[in-house]
C-alpha cells in the first residue's frame, strides 16, 4: 500500500489579503497548502539493510519516474529527494549522480513510516 508524503499534513488554504493578487495574477481564487512533519534526519546506523542504486540524471528524467521505476509507484518520489537533499527537480544537474535506496520498506522504515 503506498505511502503518500501527504499523509497525516495539514491543509490550510491560502485565501489572505496577503496572497490575493499574486492568486489574482494567476486567475485562481485560493490555493492549498501542505505542512508536513519534519522527516527523521537519518543517520548512518538507519542504513542497515539498505542498498544503494546509482541513477545518472538526464533531462527527461521526473522523480515520481524514477520512483515509478525503482518502487514500482510514483508516489514514493519525496523518498528519492529527501534521500538525496533535492527537494525539487530544478536542484538536481543533468549528469548529476543520485542514489536510491533499496528496497522501499526499509529506506520507508529508517524514515519512520
Amino acid at each position: 500500500m503506498p505511502v503518500s508524503r501527504y499523509i497525516n499534513s495539514n491543509i490550510s488554504l491560502v485565501d489572505s489579503n496577503e496572497y490575493r493578487e499574486m492568486l489574482k495574477n494567476r486567475s485562481i481564487n485560493n490555493a492549498v497548502i501542505y505542512k508536513f512533519e519534519k522527516l527523521k534526519e537519518l543517520r548512518l546506523e538507519d542504513l542497515g539493510g539498505i542498498l544503494l542504486e546509482t541513477h545518472i540524471w538526464n533531462p527527461s528524467d521526473r522523480f515520481f519516474k524514477l520512483s515509478n521505476t525503482y518502487y514500482g509507484s510514483p508516489v514514493y518520489w519525496w523518498v528519492i529527494a529527501y534521500f538525496n537533499n533535492v527537494p525539487l527537480e530544478t536542484d538536481v544537474k543533468v549528469g548529476q549522480k543520485l542514489l536510491i535506496p533499496i528496497p522501499l520498506e526499509k529506506i520507508l522504515e529508517a524514515l519512520g513510516y
